[in-house]
């Protein structure tokens, strides 16, 4: 994803602003990648004792030593390093607070026996929603995101009741206000 790819909307926000709150967003998806703690942990709010995350497993997590503590679970028991495709669908920045919408299709590479060679053996497709504050958690204005919510998508397939249309056609990450994908014939 480059930041020309970013369908945002927004008309208050600096292109500082707005450049930070996307590094943010690169650092945490990024960082899904093996379950890389220290750099995930840099970008939410520290002690992060006010963040909540309602995870994709479906469970929600209410400050950064539980997140921690999933994604030690998550990293002692999971043999596969995630590769995220996201596509930034809105940014939204009002003053001191931000909000986002991204789709992101994360195919799950197993690791095969001691040899470390890619084998895709699922590919995810979710949404999520990522709020953001310029409050480090200490008082110091700098951004950190303070709540995300990721949920799956339907299936690449499914038609979206009352229009027929599915995620496959449109593309990850399409919104209305940009044209349909070119279709090979």
């Amino acid at each position: 994803m480059t930041d020309n790819d970013v369908q945002y909307m927004t008309r208050t926000a600096s292109a500082e602003d707005i450049d930070e709150i996307l590094r943010l967003n690169r650092e945490w998806w990024e960082s899904n990648i093996g379950y890389d703690i220290p750099r995930m942990t840099e970008v939410f709010p520290s002690p992060g004792e006010e963040y909540l995350m309602f995870n994709f497993n479906g469970h929600p997590y209410f400050n950064m030593r539980e997140k921690v503590a999933l994604w030690s679970y998550y990293r002692a028991r999971e043999d596969f390093v995630g590769r995220p495709d996201v596509r930034i669908m809105r940014l939204e920045v009002r003053g001191d607070t931000a909000w986002l919408a991204c789709e992101a299709r994360i195919d799950e590479i197993a690791l095969d026996d001691g040899e470390h060679a890619p084998d895709t053996r699922n590919t995810l497709l979710v949404r999520a929603t990522e709020i953001y504050h310029r409050d480090n958690g200490d008082g110091l204005p700098q951004w950190r995101m303070w709540h995300t919510h990721i949920s799956p998508l339907p299936p690449a397939d499914e038609p979206r009741p009352g229009f027929g249309d599915t995620t496959e056609q449109r593309g990850l990450g399409w919104v209305p206000w940009q044209p349909l994908p070119e279709r090979e014939a």
